[in-house]
């Protein structure tokens, strides 16, 4: 097994059996992405207490090991609903299991690497809208998730493919390579997201409560992150 193989099975190994909230993260599958050396594809489900698989995802992706000068990443689809059998479905959001999962991926991703969230489907519609209407990225509803979770460098939204195997429209972000790094992107992001809370809020519904809650998010950002800059 290569080291990119072995790297990405350690990160799937990781998240196996990892408690989230009242739930346990269980991983279903996990096949190689064919030709792509160190990539997996990976199904995560839900197990309660009492033993209960879900019968739907709330992952679905891609593990990276890394290699060649490239760190560790995940592409992913995170769903807001699992269900257990027919008649039961839970509200993975409002349990906090995708920013738990977000949380799980800022632990293991190191340094340098990556998550690519996957907003095109799965019910992240009001990422999609959010970031239409121009939002900033990290104040939008999963880059705020994975700004608190650890990824606070560079992000890219994916929403033109560059080659046509990009897939979906995904939101990237980054992990800092290193404290100095990370410090001056969090600025720049604090700097972005002043600007954005000063700007008028549309007139039409929905897009003005659609503003209105980036904005909250964004000034929750500056109060968490901003203050700690200005202390330097």
């Amino acid at each position: 097994m290569s080291e990119d193989s072995s790297a990405a099975f350690s990160t799937v190994r990781a998240i196996d059996g990892c408690q989230v909230g009242r739930h346990t993260l269980k991983v279903t599958a996990v096949r190689p992405v064919r030709p792509r050396a160190g990539w997996l594809y990976v199904d995560i489900a839900l197990a309660t207490a009492e033993g209960e698989t879900s019968t739907t995802h709330l992952v679905t992706g891609i593990v990276s090991g890394g290699g060649r000068g490239v760190k560790p990443w995940m592409e992913c689809r995170i769903f807001p609903q699992v269900s257990f059998g027919p008649d039961r479905t839970i509200d993975a959001r409002a349990l906090g299991l995708e920013a738990g999962f977000i949380n799980l991926m800022g632990s293991l991703i190191p340094p340098g690497g990556h998550l690519m969230i996957d907003y095109d489907s799965g019910g992240q519609d009001l990422t999609m809208a959010e970031l239409a209407a121009r939002v900033p990225p990290a104040c939008s509803y999963l880059g705020e998730l994975m700004f608190r979770g650890g990824f606070r460098g560079q992000f890219k939204d994916w929403y033109f493919s560059e080659g046509g195997h990009e897939g979906p429209r995904k939101l990237q972000a980054n992990k800092s390579p290193n404290p100095d790094a990370q410090r001056e992107s969090i600025r720049e992001h604090m700097l972005v997201l002043r600007r954005f809370v000063r700007c008028p809020l549309p007139q039409e519904e929905p897009e003005r409560s659609r503003i209105a809650t980036a904005v909250k998010r964004a000034r929750g950002l500056i109060r968490d992150f901003g203050r700690a800059l200005s202390r330097r």
